[in-house]
């Protein structure tokens, strides 16, 4: 019984340092006018912020694979919970712009650690129903998201400046600290996911790409981390600024992840094939925002969006489970791999999209969060297709 509540405590310390972790990172799609507007930021140079934290989060992965040989996985998970807090009070001091990518970058590599090890840890400590507590674990992340703008957008009318709302998000970040704190304390010598792991070296890398169905994982992790991106960092600026109806615009990150969220929550109540699931929620997220940005109407974006969060929530923590099973004696490799593939996603789109906006048409520009889900939906529809039949 002892073992179970401590198992608990410390899920739940996880679970908020994520919620607080989401809150933190919403920071960007909704403030990234201001960003534009402070550092007068021009073209391709507007994706920088979201392209620096997404080479954190790939540096973050390289760094596990040394650092798991060294420290528990908890300890890991502390150092993320000091530093962001410290991140973003520094963003908070209106830092030069070279400091400020800087900080992304370092908020990206600990995030990158929290986001791994957090999926890996739920396999570890619940390998015979991990699927679950993965889902519940990225519908929380979805859940902050949701929280993020409405908190935001309420201390704003109160009067914050933006640099002001950073430290507001840094003190949100302080109370995580604070409560992971106390679960490490209460979990004392729990072995479940506190133990050290053999590093991830390039050798079991070339091992993971050459299963066809790891594979397979990889490249749909990086399709949806490049489609994701691009809409939570640009719909908010495309309804408010593009379209003029900032109402909308206000809302439409705080409906997508509370979409997200519910898609994460209620799917495993449903018995659909995870294959399956795949290629359909890619499918139907990508036709959704395509209506959307044809339309060019934001109460229907709005909707849009909602529907791709409904369709694609569950994507990424299938993916991670998938991951870490294939891997049940290496969880962070599993877990690794997924989230790398996903983050190199991250970095591509908001650069490319702010280039077509700027040299084309904004129209143009956010088709391609949609174009990126159609194409994922027909890759992993021909996979699993052709798996099926060996």
């Amino acid at each position: 019984m002892q073992e179970k509540r401590t198992r608990f405590f410390y899920t739940a310390a996880i679970y908020f340092m994520m919620f607080t972790a989401s809150v933190c990172t919403t920071t960007q799609g909704v403030m990234l006018t201001q960003y534009i507007e402070y550092y007068e930021l021009k073209s391709f140079e507007q994706g920088l912020m979201s392209a620096f934290q997404s080479g954190g989060n790939l540096a973050a992965l390289f760094f596990l694979g040394v650092l798991l040989r060294r420290l528990r996985k908890r300890d890991i998970l502390m150092i993320t919970a000091v530093m962001i807090p410290c991140i973003f009070f520094m963003f908070g001091m209106r830092p030069s712009l070279f400091v400020f990518l800087s900080g992304y970058f370092v908020y990206g590599v600990v995030f990158g650690f929290l986001d791994s090890l957090a999926s890996s840890v739920m396999v570890d400590l619940y390998p015979e129903n991990s699927s679950l507590y993965m889902n519940i674990l990225h519908g929380i992340y979805g859940l902050g998201g949701l929280a993020g703008p409405l908190i935001l957008r309420r201390l704003s009318l109160m009067g914050l400046e933006w640099n002001e709302l950073l430290m507001a998000a840094g003190s949100i970040a302080s109370s995580a600290f604070a409560v992971y704190c106390l679960a490490v304390i209460f979990s004392g010598k729990m072995s479940a996911g506190s133990g050290l792991e053999e590093k991830i070296t390039v050798g079991d890398i070339m091992n993971f790409l050459r299963d066809k169905r790891k594979r397979g994982l990889f490249y749909c992790a990086f399709l949806y981390g490049a489609h994701q991106i691009g809409i939570t960092v640009w719909m908010t600026r495309y309804i408010t600024d593009y379209l003029k109806e900032p109402a909308f615009g206000a809302i439409v990150l705080s409906v997508f992840w509370v979409c997200v969220a519910v898609s994460r929550l209620v799917f495993p109540r449903f018995h659909w094939k995870n294959e399956t699931a795949l290629w359909a929620g890619h499918l139907v997220s990508g036709l959704a925002v395509f209506a959307g940005v044809l339309f060019a109407d934001g109460q229907v974006m709005v909707i849009c969006t909602a529907v791709s969060g409904l369709a694609e929530g569950m994507i990424l923590p299938l993916t991670l489970d998938m991951g870490c099973r294939f891997e049940m004696k290496h969880t962070s490799l599993g877990s690794s791999m997924v989230l790398l593939s996903h983050y190199a996603g991250f970095i591509i789109t908001p650069m490319i999209m702010g280039g077509i906006i700027s040299t084309f048409t904004v129209q143009e520009g956010m088709l391609l969060p949609a174009v990126l889900s159609l194409i994922a939906a027909a890759f992993m529809f021909r996979l699993f297709h052709t798996a099926g039949k060996q």
